[in-house]
């Protein structure tokens, strides 16, 4: 019987979500996934008050910004880039003289629509069971891609840059019924 509590020790992929398929399907194919993902980072932005009296910290107030995804590959996928941008991809030839470019960092970029991404994370509940992690975060708003390298041995490397906003609907555009507003959600089950 599967529990939960696990630990996760790998991450097979990370995929820009289309708003239409929720991310348990989209995870079942392929298209926007980030190919060959070296790490992937998701640290909130938060900010406290301490409320003062008497010489004494009375209370503490937190609240939250937003969450920092970053994401390196080793793979430049220009549908990934495409799905981020709503930039167009251009293709000339065929076979092996086929050519695709894009614009690197065009001005129109940088305030893209922000988009629905999934992280998924192959996991091990405490009593063995093989499951997985999904990290569905609602709206990401991606700023430009950089390149680390190319270097000897480690190669060229693209990192893809996000904050995760708070959002008052699912990835599929769903509100929530409460009202109040969420980062993501993350859901342990098992592994397809």
């Amino acid at each position: 019987m599967p529990t939960n509590i696990a630990e996760a020790f790998s991450l097979s992929h990370v995929s820009i979500l289309d708003g239409a398929t929720s991310a348990e399907d989209a995870a079942l194919t392929v298209g926007t996934d980030l190919f060959g993902v070296r790490a992937a980072s998701l640290a909130p932005d938060t900010g406290q008050f301490d409320n003062e009296g008497d010489d004494a910290v009375l209370s503490t107030w937190y609240w939250f910004n937003f969450a920092t995804l970053t994401v390196t590959s080793g793979f430049i996928s220009f549908p990934v880039w495409a799905a981020i941008t709503g930039l167009p991809i251009s293709s000339s030839g065929s076979g092996a003289t086929a050519k695709f470019s894009m614009d690197l960092w065009n001005e129109t970029m940088y305030n893209s629509a922000a988009k629905p991404v999934l992280i998924r994370v192959p996991s091990k509940d405490s009593a063995g069971a093989v499951r997985r992690i999904d990290i569905i975060l609602y709206k990401v708003q991606f700023g430009p891609f950089t390149f680390d390298g190319p270097s000897y041995k480690a190669g060229l490397t693209a990192s893809y840059d996000g904050r995760a906003l708070a959002s008052l609907t699912d990835e599929l555009g769903a509100a929530f019924p409460d009202g109040k507003k969420r980062v993501g959600r993350i859901v342990m089950g098992a592994q397809i």
